[in-house]
């Protein structure tokens, strides 16, 4: 192991655990770290809060999702969605009923963010006391 990735705690972490789903390979620190990556999920202003909102309510339309995101524009909340599409976090499921219309839900990947959500919520309820 060369000494950045012998630093890197990340690494080090994959690498003594005994999921067998995780493989410690898939950190080439720091270029490709699977933190890194995942935190483009976590970047930007709406992605968390369009997936807890369909972590929330399980499938809502377009027109619902806004609602459930306060401040959010049709055109910011049509691209962060594809992006989560992208991500494989989010489906979208079209109806051709009349009237058509259109569900979003998370995918298995997305719902797999239970568990951060829920550490989420046991960090904020220790240390967000205000």
């Amino acid at each position: 192991m060369d000494d950045e990735r012998k630093g890197c705690l990340i690494h080090n972490a994959l690498a003594d655990s005994e999921d067998p789903n995780v493989d410690a390979g898939q950190c080439q620190c720091p270029v490709s770290c699977p933190v890194t990556k995942a935190m483009f999920i976590f970047e930007g202003k709406w992605n968390v809060q369009i997936l807890f909102a369909l972590f929330t309510f399980h499938a809502l339309r377009f027109g619902e999702l806004q609602k459930h995101v306060p401040g959010i524009s049709k055109t910011m909340l049509s691209s962060t969605l594809r992006k989560l599409e992208e991500y494989g976090l989010v489906h979208r499921e079209q109806f051709n009923e009349i009237p058509p219309h259109v569900e979003y839900s998370l995918t298995e990947g997305g719902n797999a963010l239970k568990a951060v959500f829920a550490e989420i919520a046991k960090w904020s309820s220790v240390y967000m006391k205000q």
